[in-house]
């Protein structure tokens, strides 16, 4: 991965934005949410990803740790307090799991289909594309599996930003208010992000660290 410093005053789109926040965060003295290797600890994830796939002989691209990759827009406030919660709370195995579902850097044939090492992105059920979303909350072959997962979600069940851990900023259609509550105060339901690694696993179709080792 390759990161380009630029000069404040080029004009350049997004520099100005990228300023303007770096301001709010000094002008209501708020202090970084969590320390550096905690927030980057999900991008370290995918990077382990790509050198193991690299030591394999699998081709990959830049566009592989790509930020629209990276981020999924699941987790809106990835970045903050609760990434130290989600990731501190959980095993090297767990975490693995964890940071493949919300990256979408993984093994699912859809994933090997945008890197052009499959044919075709459907999944043999036939339902749809093989995504971490489809064998989440669709696919009809883990359907038994999904039952305990839907059972921690309770009404919450369906929205892949909550199973996963993540903020997804989006709001109460009748209220107006965000369904996470306020970013500053949200924190991920542990239980149910533990669920939800467990029934990934539990499907085949994600690695735990332990067995990348292995292999």
């Amino acid at each position: 991965m390759t990161v380009f410093l630029v000069p404040a005053d080029k004009d350049i789109r997004g520099v100005a934005e990228v300023k303007q926040a770096a301001r709010h965060v000094i002008d209501d003295g708020s202090e970084l949410a969590a320390a550096p290797a905690e927030r980057v600890r999900e991008l370290s994830g995918v990077l382990r990803l790509v050198k193991a796939e690299r030591a394999k002989g699998l081709h990959t691209s830049e566009d592989d740790v790509c930020v629209k990759y990276y981020t999924w827009k699941m987790d809106k406030a990835w970045s903050g307090k609760h990434t130290l919660r989600l990731y501190g709370a959980l095993s090297s195995d767990e975490a693995s799991i964890l940071v493949q579902a919300r990256t979408e850097h993984c093994g699912l044939i859809a994933c090997l289909f945008r890197k052009k090492l499959a044919d075709t992105p459907t999944c043999e059920c036939g339902s749809g594309d093989e995504t971490v979303l489809h064998v989440l909350l669709r696919c009809e072959w883990y359907a038994e599996a999904r039952k305990a997962l839907r059972e921690a979600a309770g009404d919450r069940w369906g929205d892949a930003s909550y199973l996963l851990g993540g903020w997804s900023g989006r709001k109460d259609a009748r209220t107006g208010k965000f369904v996470d509550g306020p970013r500053e105060s949200w924190k991920p339901d542990l239980k149910v992000v533990k669920a939800s690694i467990r029934f990934l696993y539990q499907t085949g179709r994600l690695s735990r660290s332990s067995d990348m080792r292995t292999e």
